[in-house]
């Protein structure tokens, strides 16, 4: 497994494929590492560089994304940053958790070992 050097590489290593998702602190787009051909989520943060730089929200979430080893927890492979733009590199999964939620039927509960 790719172990990431969080910040060492440069995001020409990944080329994007399509965009999947927007939100509150970015895009998210399915794109492939060209180092290993592997397919990853690929999340852009748009960084004010006038004010205060990365935004601590971001910086939570790298922190605890790095410290987290859980096969039911997306792991974060690497970090990459630009002048203006912060990425955050994701294994890539086929469905966000709301959509595995309504995945079940409606009157089976979920398995609280899932």
């Amino acid at each position: 497994m790719f172990q990431p050097g969080f910040g060492e590489t440069t995001i020409e290593r990944y080329r994007r494929l399509d965009k999947i998702g927007t939100g509150t602190y970015g895009v998210v787009y399915k794109a492939l590492d060209t180092s290993t051909n592997e397919v990853v989520a690929l999340k852009k943060i748009l960084l004010d560089v006038e004010s205060e730089g990365i935004p601590s929200t971001a910086i939570r979430e790298i922190c605890i994304l790095r410290e987290l080893q859980n096969q039911h927890i997306v792991s974060l492979k690497d970090v990459v940053t630009t002048d203006d733009k912060l990425f955050l590199v994701f294994e890539f999964v086929n469905q966000d958790l709301k959509q595995f939620i309504d995945s079940f039927p409606k009157e089976q509960p979920i398995d609280p070992k899932l």
